[in-house]
């Protein structure tokens, strides 16, 4: 966790600075008004859209760390879930299996993997 708040930390002190040197280029873009100035601008807002999602995307992982912190996902997953039901709601969703389960759970978990469609219903 604190590896990960580090790196927020860091996204925003980039986003800080890419924010400046927009605010900065829109300014020269005023002044000059030629093509290359704003091609610049519009390169410097793309940056700056990308390192929002950057860290936007950190900090739901950051949440996510925190809010399962306590869960055994894995071991309520194998022994409480019907396999069926979850490759169901994989194949619905169109959510990798792979996300859901690693190499040999699915191999385990095989003829649920084959029977189930994206209409099972248990």
């Amino acid at each position: 966790m604190m590896n990960l708040q580090s790196k927020i930390d860091a996204k925003k002190e980039q986003l800080a600075d890419a924010r400046r040197d927009l605010k900065s280029a829109k300014a020269d873009a005023k002044v000059m008004k030629d093509t290359k100035t704003k091609k610049v601008v519009e390169s410097k807002k793309k940056a700056v859209q990308r390192l929002e999602e950057q860290l936007m995307k950190l900090e739901v992982q950051a949440t996510d760390r925190e809010e399962n912190k306590q869960i055994a996902l894995g071991t309520s997953k194998l022994n409480y879930l019907d396999p069926r039901i979850s490759v169901a709601w994989c194949k619905k969703w169109g959510v990798p299996i792979e996300k859901i389960y690693n190499k040999t759970q699915r191999e385990k978990f095989a003829w649920a993997i084959d029977m189930a469609d994206e209409d099972y219903e248990f």
